[in-house]
């Protein structure tokens, strides 16, 4: 229980500080050899909308006019001196790099499809791989809906914990953000009143068979009911059609039968 509590505050821990400071997790660019080397002709500074991650696109002619284009991180740009920062911490292009020589380290190059990820939604993506239909854009799509990564990370260990899959994660989200938890049913037979008690009565579990129980498809179970109660009443119908049909032909039981 105690290395479980140290775990989940350490993840919370990570996944805040990622936050705050808007890493890329990029693999980093290892294509042809040595640096991206040549003239700088156009510096971009560029915030991707979802994320607000800030990056530099740097356009570079080399060797026979071969042009090519490398994004780095703000960080590097400085470092290469393709931006500053003004006096209230925003970018600003350095003019005076342009027409001057540059070496990009192809290592700090970061490839385009990986900016638009949000690194904590790619982050836990990642840690909870193993979750069956868990992908990136299932939590950052979560995420948009208004529910901050610390709830996320928070069902999807309890998700982990429970050996749930994806919508396991998702009843888990809508309990907690509705506080409806008639999808989950407690060994006792009771539902949890709240999250604490949710998330208690699944990390104090030892085994699967401790685990709560949990109903995603309710609708479908009741109408799986109401179909066979239907049905029940059908045949019950038709069984009497058919007694008082046989008691027609014999008789009504008070001496009123045909004689043969």
């Amino acid at each position: 229980m105690l290395k479980t509590k140290i775990f989940i505050s350490l993840l919370w821990t990570i996944t805040i500080l990622v936050a705050q400071v808007g890493t890329v997790f990029a693999a980093p660019v290892s294509q042809g050899p040595g640096p991206i080397s040549g003239t700088v002709q156009r510096i971009t500074v560029e915030t991707e909308t979802h994320t607000g991650i800030i990056t530099v696109l740097v356009a570079v002619v080399g060797e026979n006019d071969l042009s090519q284009t490398a994004r780095v991180s703000l960080k590097t740009a400085i470092s290469l001196g393709l931006v500053t920062l003004d006096g209230d911490g925003k970018p600003v292009i350095n003019n005076m790099a342009l027409d001057q020589p540059i070496e990009v380290n192809r290592t700090t190059v970061i490839p385009d499809e990986e900016v638009e990820r949000h690194p904590v939604a790619s982050a836990l993506a990642t840690f909870f791989s193993d979750i069956t239909g868990l992908n990136y854009d299932q939590i950052i799509m979560e995420h948009d809906k208004g529910i901050g990564f610390g709830v996320i990370a928070q069902a999807l260990w309890l998700t982990k914990k429970f050996e749930g899959d994806s919508e396991v994660f998702l009843a888990l989200l809508d309990a907690k953000e509705s506080g409806d938890y008639s999808a989950f049913m407690l060994n006792d037979g009771t539902t949890p009143k709240n999250w604490e008690q949710l998330r208690k009565a699944i990390l104090n579990s030892s085994d699967k068979k401790d685990h709560p129980g949990i109903v995603i498809s309710n609708k479908d179970k009741e109408n799986d009911n109401r179909n066979n109660q239907d049905k029940e009443k059908k045949k019950d119908k038709d069984n009497n059609g058919n007694d008082n049909g046989k008691k027609n032909d014999n008789g009504d039981g008070n001496g009123n039968g045909k004689n043969k």
